[in-house]
């Protein structure tokens, strides 16, 4: 009895998050030291808007990546915790004999 077989696929989805999130750091750089002025008069206000809409938005995309990634750390972290709960409170039950037995996997997901 065991959840364990969750977490290589939660493992596999932190770190696409995670690489999406770090993915998306170069191009916020890329906009945030963009200079409008380099384009003119007559174009620096939309540019520059252009330049702050898409840096946010970058920002935010890279953020919430980041956060789907924490998230299924803390969801790895929660289910290894539940199952070492459940195990340690399932030997409790056992004989004293067999307390430190440990539980068998069946099958993976």
């Amino acid at each position: 009895m065991t959840i364990r077989m969750w977490t290589p696929a939660l493992a596999r989805a932190r770190e696409a998050w995670e690489d999406q999130s770090e993915g998306l750091n170069g191009p916020r750089k890329n906009l945030a030291q963009a200079d409008p002025a380099l384009l003119g008069d007559a174009v620096q206000a939309a540019a520059q808007a252009f330049l702050t809409t898409w840096e946010q938005q970058t920002l935010a995309l890279r953020d919430r990546a980041s956060s789907h990634a924490d998230a299924l750390a803390q969801t790895m972290y929660d289910f290894r915790a539940t199952d070492q709960d459940s195990v340690r409170a399932t030997q409790q039950l056992l004989l004293w004999q067999d307390r430190d037995a440990l539980p068998t996997e069946v099958g993976t997901l």
